[in-house]
This record gives C-alpha cells, structure tokens and sequence, in this order.
C-alpha cells in the first residue's frame, strides 16, 4: 500500500552569486507496509528509507533495537505505526513542504527509549559535506560523526549533511545525536562524556542518523548543495550578517607571553611601523580578578575604561574575552553552577542566573568595549542535565551576550549548533597547534563550517598551541586568513608578537593583511546576501572527482579559488577546475581541468585564481597612489572593483570615483572599455595588473588589454 503527496514545483532564478535548484516536481511516497518513507523528483526517488534499516529504536535497559512496521491508521499526514516491541506503537507525521519533507517520529509511550535512528539508502558514487565545523576530512564518507558540542571532539557541530545525489537532511532535534556515512566502521565517533553514545553498525550503502530519546525530527531537502544549505538555513535561521568592522584584523596575546596593559597599546605600534593594517586589539583571559566574576583585576587593571579610551584614541577597537566559566560565583544564586566546582559554567537557563550574567557584561559594554570573543561554552559536559543541554547551551549562551551587547558590536564564538548562525555574527575555529598539521585542521575547519551555514568565520594565524611555531607555518597561515572573513592574530606563542619571527614573517603578514583589506568588499557582500565566503572545491564542483580529492583547495566566494600552502616548501600542487583561471600574483590565465601541477610559490605568495570573466568588489591598495588607507574597510565616495580581461562590466549605483583592477603578467599596449581606449597605470606587484580609474554612478563595457 502507497500514499503519494505531490509538492508544488519551486522555482528559482539562478544569476551569478545566486543559488541555483533542482527542487522541482516533489513528491512524497508513504508506503505502508511495512512504513517507509520517499522523495520522489519528477516520478523517480530522489532518496528513500533504507528498507532493512529504516526507523527504529534503542531501549536504555537492555540495549534491544526495535523497528516500525506497519502503518495502522491514517489520519491526513498522521500515522499510527505499530512496532515489533508488544505494548508500543509510533506516531510518525510526514509534512510535505515546498523544499522536500519533515518527517516527526514519536514512540508512544516514551519511558524506556533510548534513541530514536532512521536509515536513508546511498550510492557507492555518492559524497556528503555538511556535520558542523569539524578538522577531519571534508567529504563525510566513511565517518561518523558525534553532534554533541564538546571542547575534545567538535566545537560546532550541527546535526546537518548533503549529499551529491542531490538531496540533505536536518535532524532538528536539539539532543545530542550523531551522523554515519558510507564506508563507515560503525560505533559512536568521537566521544565526550561518559554518557551512552548513539552508536551504528558498518556501513556499505547507507546513510545512518540516530537522536537520543523518544522522538526525532528531520527535513529532507531536495536539489544541489547551494540549494540545500540555502533550505537549512532557511529553517534554521539565516546567517547574520557582521558588522563590518569584524571583518578587520584582531591582534592579540595570549595570557603566556601577555605582560600588562601596556601591551595593547605596543601591538598597535608595532603593526603600524610594519605597514600591517589593524583594526582591533582584544585582551584575553587575564583580565579579570577571579574567573566568573565579570571585574576587572585593578592590580593588574587599575583604569579599564581609560585603557580603552587610550585604545580608541589610537584609531583602534577594544575587544574583550569573556566565558560563562566560573569559579568565583558571588553575586549569583548559590546554585548557579553546572558541573565540578573546578570547572563549573554557569547555568543559563535560569532567569536569575541569566539576568545576573548580562548585567555584568552589560557594565562592561558601558566601558566602552566594542566586541567580545565568547570562549568556551563546551567544555563543562552538561549532559548528565539533559540531552538536550550540550548543543542548546551554546545557543543560550549566545542569545544571552547579544541581549546585553549594543546593536553593532563585533560577537565571535567558539562553541555553536544549529541556530547560533542566525544570533551570532561569527565564529572562530579555536585552539589548534601551531604546526602544519594545526593549519590542515584550520583549513579544513573553515570548509566544513562554511557548508554548515557558518559563513564568518576565521582562525588564530599560527595557532593557540603554538610556543614551537616557525615563520614559515605563520606567513602560510596568514594567507589563509587573508581569504577568511575573519582575520585573527594572536596565541600562546610567537605569533602573538609576529616581530619577533623576524621581518619576514612580518612581511608576509603585512602582504596578507594588505589582501584580506582588499577583499573586504567582496566579503561583505557575500555575507549581505547570505551567501557563504568559503566552501570546499567540491561544494561548487561536485561532479568533478579531482575536487573531491583536493581537500585543502577553498572556493572563496563564487569567483575565487585558493590552495593555502599547508606542508613545507614553496612548490605546492594545485588543482584546478575546468575553466579557464588567472593566476593573481602572477596575471597569467591557465586552464582548469586538467591534472594537478605544481606551481612555484616564494613566501610572500600563495595560489589564488580569479574566475576568466569575473568582476568582484576589491580596493586594490597596494598601488603606490592606493585610494585607501592602511587600516581603511572603506573610503567614503570611492569603490573598486576586480576585473579580469575581456570581462563585460555593469556597475551601476556607483560614487563618483571608481578604480579597476585588471591582472595581467606584463604592461599591455592598450587599454580598452567598451571599444574606447581609457587612461591606465601599471601596478607591478604583488599583485600585477594594470589600474585603471573612472566616474560613477555608471560604468559599463567590456575592458580588454591589448598587446
């Protein structure tokens, strides 16, 4: 027996930057016996319920697994749903909605549940990105994944995945839960916590999901991997968009090499003798005179807010560390601790507790603090308070700051889930080492937190962990933030005072910060629009075997690919997709497609490839007349823009001043923009290309360089 329910056919324009979908011509299969559940695209199933794996249950007393069998009443998109366990039955609601399927399983009654698993069937062609921000390998296949926001296994997972067949899935279930894939060796995955885990047989064919508890909730989406990210977003809140000041660079020092107040001030110093732009200083975790209370240490501190009037009058933002930790509790209820007093967080969810917490940072605010970075939030195991405690701590958490912050500050978080996107205005990747294996994890935090709705996003240049950091893994790892929204910094080491790697670890800093500037525009209107800033090559390539393989390679935004150089030496290999590519720091055009090659790359350079054709925003500032200032985001009356040879340019809305960027490996004879020959200045580097500067508010044509 069948129930078929038809979707109404989405449809969406696709343009450049936008998302394309194949969302269309939905339809929903129930079979009945035994229960089973499809989406259907266009009469053929898009992906189904595995049949011999399909929904099913843990008992916590024997450790027994039971299964759904055969639908007993149908009451509109409610079904009753017997079970192979005597005395219990299901109550399963399949909504159909305009992007797939929800599915609400509940076991009735639900004393004695465990957990609650579903299994959807997959293909040995298929690969999965998605699970959160996570350092292991981009393509989920052969993993499972524990959702449970844990300082030792992911500081922000989220139950979500895609798949290149063309579909994905959301548990929205706040409990903790777990992912497995094909090829996966079974068991829990990480673990955090003595608790029981979700736990999972090997895989061969199949996708595997499992939620502690009685009941489970999950979204089935349909169409291609933008498409899918833009529908989980969608449901599990859009991204929002940081104020641009987050997007400049945050020096700071870690409580090892920090030797007081004054050093704020000597960061700022010495970045500007170093040409190195900078926008924010931010004090760690040694500023207050007990961890919890919120108050400034006046031994150490004895005029906080004059320091950050001393800050601001350097032309600086002043950005604070805080953490719900707490080991000294005064002014809280007595019972306002979760977990061991030695390591106890503050329990959010009371009013109380809550209302004390954003006084406190309130008073804070009132010192004039532009920002915070929100640490912590998942190193206490909560879970012995709830299932559902450990990933919607952080979200508490979360909302909590924002509450108490001014509209416009500048928030970046360790610890998030599903829905923090949609409070948070960035996250960073936290403690990694400083070392090669610290940049790999850091890169590939950065591609699974960018196809899990987490499009501002950065990590500490150098590591947390980094006392043993050379200047070689510090200037690579700078170049990744170059291309990162957010561009940290600081450490436990060396790379909280740069200078001291030697000049030239400061001279490829000053070069990736330089470009990060540069590319600010085009970050900012990809966070604007809600698009993500990075995404692994196989997000926007999928069908393409070598971008799957090219793990470390990023797509920055629709129009640029980077492949950060993350292992010793200056002769890395790149991979490209089909299409033809300009090389940045060299302006030579090379054709994708093909096998990897290796490609020279000195310290003060990295691969980085625009798009033949492409046009983004960029303030190319290191022309010797640059139109912006150092540690300018933006100039008012100016734009700039990126624009490779032959690319037609439709810029309207413009201000009155506006410079062209056009990468090329040597001065052309000529310079061309709609067939009319237009002044031009060559810029030999680092990044060679001619300039070419014009009047708004319209510029339109087709720029060329001849000769």
């Amino acid at each position: 027996m069948r129930r078929l329910t038809a979707l109404a056919a989405v449809a969406v324009l696709a343009g450049c930057g936008s998302r394309p979908t194949v969302a269309t011509g939905l339809a929903v299969r129930v079979d009945t016996s035994p229960f089973r559940v499809a989406l259907l695209e266009n009469g053929k199933t898009l992906v189904a319920e595995d049949a011999g794996a399909r929904l099913r249950y843990q008992l916590a007393a024997s450790g027994e697994q039971h299964r759904l069998t055969r639908v007993t009443k149908v009451s509109g998109d409610l079904y009753t749903v017997a079970t192979d366990e005597p005395g219990r039955h299901a109550l399963v609601t399949v909504e159909p909605t305009p992007t797939g399927v929800r599915i609400h399983a509940r076991l009735v009654p639900a004393a004695g549940v465990q957990q609650v698993y579903d299994a959807f069937g997959a293909s040995p062609g298929d690969h999965f990105l998605g699970g959160g921000e996570r350092t292991g390998p981009v393509d989920l296949r052969g993993q499972v994944l524990s959702v449970k926001v844990s300082e030792s296994c992911a500081y922000a997972p989220v139950p979500f995945f895609m798949s290149s067949a063309g579909w994905g899935a959301w548990l929205e279930n706040v409990q903790v839960s777990a992912l497995a894939f094909p090829g996966s060796p079974g068991g829990g995955g990480c673990r955090s916590g003595d608790e029981p885990q979700c736990a999972f047989p090997p895989l061969r064919d199949r996708v595997e999901v499992c939620v502690r508890g009685a009941d489970l909730t999950e979204d089935l989406y349909a169409g291609d991997f933008p498409r899918v990210l833009a529908d989980y977003e969608a449901a599990a809140g859009r991204p929002r968009v940081p104020p641009l000041a987050e997007l400049a660079l945050v020096q700071w020092r870690g409580r090892t090499v920090f030797t007081g107040p004054g050093d704020l001030l000597e960061d700022v110093r010495r970045f500007r003798a170093a040409g190195v732009p900078i926008g924010w200083v931010l004090l760690d975790d040694v500023w207050q005179d007990c961890m919890g209370t919120l108050r400034f240490d006046r031994s150490r501190f004895p005029d906080p807010a004059g320091l950050v009037r001393r800050v601001h009058a350097l032309g600086v933002r002043f950005m604070l560390w805080i953490s719900p930790k707490v080991v000294c509790h005064e002014g809280y209820p007595a019972d306002a601790r979760l977990g061991p007093a030695d390591d106890a967080t503050l329990d959010l969810r009371r009013p109380a507790v809550a209302a004390e917490f954003e006084r406190r940072l309130r008073a804070l605010a009132a010192l004039g603090i532009d920002g915070v970075k929100g640490d912590r939030g998942d190193e206490t195991d909560v879970e012995p308070y709830g299932e559902a405690l450990p990933n919607g701590y952080p979200v508490r958490y979360a909302r909590d700051v924002v509450a108490a912050l001014p509209r416009g500050s500048a928030i970046l978080f360790r610890a998030a889930f599903s829905g923090s996107q949609a409070v948070l205005p960035g996250i960073w990747a936290g403690d990694q080492t400083g070392d090669w294996a610290g940049l790999q994890a850091a890169i590939r935090s950065g591609l699974s937190a960018g196809a899990s709705g987490f499009p501002t996003w950065g990590s500490d240049v150098g590591g947390y962990d980094s006392a043993g950091l050379t200047a070689e893994v510090f200037a690579r790892w700078a170049q990744l933030g170059a291309v990162s929204p957010v561009l940290e910094v600081g450490g436990g080491g060396p790379n909280a005072t740069p200078w001291t790697l030697g000049p030239e670890a400061m001279a490829a800093l000053r070069a990736a910060a330089v470009l990060h500037y540069e590319l600010v525009p085009y970050f900012q209107g990809l966070l604007a629009r809600g698009l993500p800033v990075l995404e692994p090559l196989a997000y926007a390539y999928p069908d393409d075997p070598g971008a799957w393989r090219a793990d470390l390679e990023l797509v920055v935004g629709p129009d640029l690919v980077a492949a950060p150089v993350a292992g010793a030496g200056t002769t890395p290999s790149v991979y490209l997709p089909a299409g033809r590519w300009v090389d940045l720091f060299t302006g030579a055009v090379v054709a994708g497609g093909g096998p990897s090659f290796i490609r020279a790359t000195p310290l003060m350079s990295f691969p980085l490839y625009v798009r033949d054709g492409a046009v983004l925003p960029f303030n190319l500032r290191t022309a010797r007349d640059s139109w912006w200032g150092v540690d300018e985001l933006e100039h008012p009356g100016r734009a700039g823009y990126l624009a490779t040879s032959g690319a037609t340019l439709d810029l309207r809305g413009q201000p009155r001043a506006v410079q062209l960027f056009v990468p090329a490996p040597r001065p052309p004879r000529r310079v061309t923009l709609g067939g009319r020959s237009v002044p031009w200045t060559w810029n030999a580097g680092p990044l060679p290309g001619v300039v070419v500067r014009l009047h708004g508010p319209t510029v339109r044509g087709r720029i060329a360089l001849a000769g």
